[in-house]
């Protein structure tokens, strides 16, 4: 009886072990730059955006704080005081998984970083949007 009880205990453990579930992904995070009249000059310190990056396209990047500048079609620097100078990307955390269950995966963001020569806009989603659908004179 003795081996049994160490067997039942075994198989227990082991349920529990294989049975726990485990957190959800964190979710993705997209970027896209956009801009009405395009800037003469556009930086952004992201490892993930390629040089050659093109407008209205979303990049996946990763979370993390990115300094960035444009000089604007009128030939102004932003930042100016008082405009966001470092974009800030948090990914949606997935949920914990429970006991007998795993959590569930964070959302996918997607990020619009839009370049006006009034000063930068940071315009945030959590589904996929079109850039001719977007209106600017909200």
């Amino acid at each position: 009886m003795n081996s049994f009880n160490k067997l039942v205990f075994l198989l227990f453990t082991a349920t529990i072990v294989i049975g726990c579930g485990s957190d959800g992904n964190d979710g993705d995070v997209f970027l896209r730059f956009r801009a009405v009249l395009t800037p003469t000059e556009f930086v952004i310190e992201n490892p993930d955006i390629p040089e050659d990056f093109e407008y209205d396209v979303y990049y996946e990047t990763h979370p993390g704080s990115y300094p960035f500048s444009y000089i604007d079609h009128n030939g102004d620097l932003h930042p100016q005081p008082g405009e966001y100078g470092v974009l800030e990307i948090i990914a949606n955390s997935g949920d914990e998984g429970a006991l007998f269950s795993a959590g569930e995966d964070g959302k996918d963001l997607y990020i619009d970083l839009i370049l006006l020569s009034t000063g930068p806009v940071i315009e945030n989603y959590d589904y996929y949007t079109i850039a001719s659908t977007l209106n600017y004179d909200e």
